[in-house]
């Protein structure tokens, strides 16, 4: 990676915090509504497990 690749990326690591954030409390409302006795804990672990998986996923097709 250039410097001027490691300078951007730097300048949107915030923003790309914010998306994942935002992904996450997406799925954890989705899971709330379709989940009578939802546990957000385990919600969560359970999002954050499908979000690494997915950026395997990803990772491996490029």
């Amino acid at each position: 990676m250039s410097d001027v690749q490691n300078i951007e990326i730097e300048r949107y690591q915030d923003n790309i915090t914010e998306d994942i954030r935002k992904v996450v409390e997406k799925y954890r409302e989705i899971m709330a509504w379709d989940v009578p006795e939802n546990d957000t804990v385990e919600a969560d672990r359970l999002i954050f497990k499908a979000i690494h998986s997915a950026i395997a996923g990803i990772e491996k097709s490029q």
